[in-house]
Formats: C-alpha cells, structure tokens, sequence
C-alpha cells in the first residue's frame, strides 16, 4: 500500500554515501564523514544496521541541507526492514524524532514520513506508524498530502492490519480529523464505510448516520445504508423513524414529526432541510411511476413547495442523479424521461420495493391503531 511517496532504493554502496555527505555538508565535517566510511562497510558486512542507523542520522545532521540527502533517508529506511520488532521500534522512535526537530520544510517532513510507512506497511509497526503520521500531519498542516490516496485505498490500508471494529474507527476518525471541512465528499465515504461495515453502538451510529445523512444527495443512498444489517442498532430511534417517513414520500408526517421531536434533532445536529428535500425525492418517484408528464402546478402541490420553486427544486433532483426528467418552459410542465424503477437493476428495484412496501405496510398499521 502506498501513500504514493516510495523510497528510492534498497540501500546505497559506502561510496555513494560518502560522496552524497561531502557534497553537502561542509569542509569541516569531512574528518567525521571519513571516519564514518570507514567504518560503513564493516558494520553493512555484520549487518549491524541498527548501528547504521544511528550513526548515519548524527552524520546526516552535519548537513545545513537535508533535502539534497533523500538517497540517504531511503537507504536508512530499508536497513529498518531488516532489523527484529523491539530494534526497528527503537530506530522508528528515533528516525521521527530526527524529523521532527531538522529544521525542513514541513512538505519534505511528510514525504519522508510518508516514504518510511510504506517501507515498514508490512511490519508489526505499521498500525502505529500510520497513527502517527496522521498525527504529524496534523501538526505540520500538510494533511492535504495524503488524505486523497488514504480514501481512495481505504479498504487497502485498514486491511493492512488485523483490527477490531473499534480499533478501526480510532483510525477513521483520526482521518476526519485532518479533513478539511470543504471537502464533504470524503466526509461522506468515510461515514458510509462506517455505516456499512462496522458495529458501533447506538450513539455512534446516530452520529455517523447524521453526518452522511446532512451532505447525502442521493436517494438510492439512502435507501442501500438503511438496508445495511449494521442499520438495525438505530431501529427503534426517532432517527429511523424520521427515515420511515421519509421513504414513504409521507412530507406532512415527516413535517409534523420533525416539529414533535424538534429538541431531539437539533442536539444530534440534524439538517432539517435535507430530510424535507429527500422526501420531496421520495415522493416525485412516486409520481414518476404514474404519469410520463406533470404540469409545474401538480408538482408544487404534491411536494408542497411555492409554484416559482419547481424548476429549481427540479433541476436540484436531477443533478443529484435522484430522477431523470426534462423541464419544458414554454408548456410549464414536467416530462418524466425514465422513471426511477428504470434507473435501478432489477435486484436493486427489488430489494428497494421490499423496503418500502414494508415501511408502508407498518405506517398503515400504525395509523390505524
């Protein structure tokens, strides 16, 4: 797995490294750099790499420029790999602590960071290595370096390790941590990983479901995570109840609802407006099931909304992928190009039909009692 920074060799000759010291560091450091090489070979030979290790990073701080010694920290990554667990813990410590306190830019501190947890990916570390890079990140503000490799490989890195759900979401939530409150849409691949793969309590449940929920533009989305089996600890909530609501189109239930349970939602940070709109969704699929064309009049009443919101309210539904539909001007009508059952495989509609004819089979037996 790689945070695309990758070290750039498996080691370098005595010669090479000598002559990478004396080029960029000064004149008179050249009697240590000497004494160093002649001492290189001889501890590569006996695989003393720890030794290595340690010596090479005093050497490399002789060096005003530590940028130009790339081949040098790759090469110190690798003799790493070959070190025993408590060993390479002890150089890794001390490796960070080097970083940490050269005097670099904070872009170059994150790619060798970077570069050496994809070296030790497959060690006992790496778990802990990965929690601390995020962590240096953090602090050097650089996070915009790895968060789009990290959510576009996460199933890769988390199955790097042997985790349990809650070690897990530590390190999901330490990634949404350095998310940059703009970028929504790893937000909401983060939260869906959640909702669909691991077993939270209640609480944490509610709250990740609230996140996705309040960015989620999509209908079908919703209507796949409340399918999920890891949907079934939040049942009994007034959560999924609103959403009970919301997939039956019901917008007077879900108004009415909404209100009766105001305090609740507000202090789990609902977005009202999200849920209003989706059952707006709910219901024009409803009617795009019935009719192939609506008038802008038959739309504003069946989603309750001001005649002059239609085309805005549509042109919103449409580009959120929820409905297929063309807006004619001139005859102030709504044509229905595919209906949402059409845009949906048949196991998908299936699966989808099951739900919400269950949701409604429990409203009316509810509403009756």
């Amino acid at each position: 797995m790689s945070l695309h920074f990758q070290y750039l060799g498996q080691g370098l000759s005595s010669q090479k490294t000598m002559e990478l010291l004396q080029k960029h560091c000064s004149s008179n450091h050249h009697n240590k750099i000497a004494d160093f090489g002649a001492v290189f070979d001889e501890l590569l030979e006996q695989k003393k790499y720890k030794d290595l290790v340690v010596q090479t990073l005093e050497i490399i701080n002789l060096s005003p420029d530590k940028t130009l010694l790339q081949p040098i920290y790759s090469a110190i990554q690798y003799w790493m790999t070959k070190l025993e667990s408590k060993e390479q813990q002890v150089t890794v410590d001390l490796f960070l602590k080097h970083i940490e306190q050269i005097n670099e830019e904070a872009i170059f501190k994150t790619k060798i960071v970077a570069q050496l947890f994809n070296t030790l990916s497959s060690s006992q570390l790496s778990q802990n290595l990965f929690l601390k890079l995020l962590e240096c990140v953090k602090r050097w503000n650089t996070q915009q370096l790895i968060i789009s490799p990290i959510i576009q490989n996460l199933k890769q890195f988390l199955n790097l390790w042997t985790l349990s759900d809650a070690e897990v979401l530590k390190i999901l939530n330490a990634i949404i941590d350095l998310i940059d409150p703009q970028d929504q849409q790893y937000v909401k691949q983060i939260s869906e990983y959640i909702l669909r793969n691991l077993n939270t309590s209640q609480e944490q449940y509610i709250k990740t479901f609230i996140n996705f929920q309040n960015i989620n533009q999509s209908f079908l989305k919703l209507c796949e995570i409340t399918q999920c089996q890891n949907y079934q600890v939040i049942e009994k909530t007034q959560v999924a109840s609103l959403i009970k609501l919301v997939l039956s189109g019901d917008l007077s239930g879900v108004q009415k609802y909404l209100e009766k349970e105001a305090d609740y939602f507000k202090s789990i940070n609902l977005n009202i407006n999200q849920y209003l709109t989706q059952t707006r969704i709910a219901k024009f699929i409803q009617l795009s099931g019935q009719k192939q064309s609506y008038s802008y009049q038959e739309i504003a009443e069946a989603l309750n909304i001001q005649l002059e919101q239609v085309e805005i309210w549509v042109i919103h539904a449409i580009q959120s992928q929820n409905v297929s539909a063309q807006i004619d001007q001139s005859q102030q009508r709504i044509f229905i190009l595919d209906n949402f059952k059409k845009l949906l495989t048949k196991e998908d509609w299936q699966n989808l039909h099951n739900k919400l004819s269950g949701l409604l089979t429990k409203l009316k037996i509810v509403q009756t009692q």
